[in-house]
């Protein structure tokens, strides 16, 4: 039975948390038809993220919500 299922990441950028999930879908088992949703938003977990300058705020929240088969 399919489940829809959600993934949730903060970001400096939309595009390389697209990137980083696009590069991914073969490990989520996700094809680009299975994808119901994709949102940007402020963020809102108050988690820091690791940078090549050390820890900063993110700027972005990214929600993709799929269809998955497990």
């Amino acid at each position: 039975m399919r489940k829809l299922k959600c993934y949730q990441v903060s970001g400096m950028f939309v595009q390389e948390v697209l990137d980083e999930f696009n590069e991914r879908a073969n490990e989520f088992g996700v094809s680009e038809a299975d994808i119901v949703s994709v949102n940007a938003l402020p963020p809102t977990l108050g988690t820091k993220i690791s940078t090549p300058q050390g820890t900063k705020d993110p700027k972005v929240e990214v929600v993709i919500v799929y269809w998955a088969n497990d």
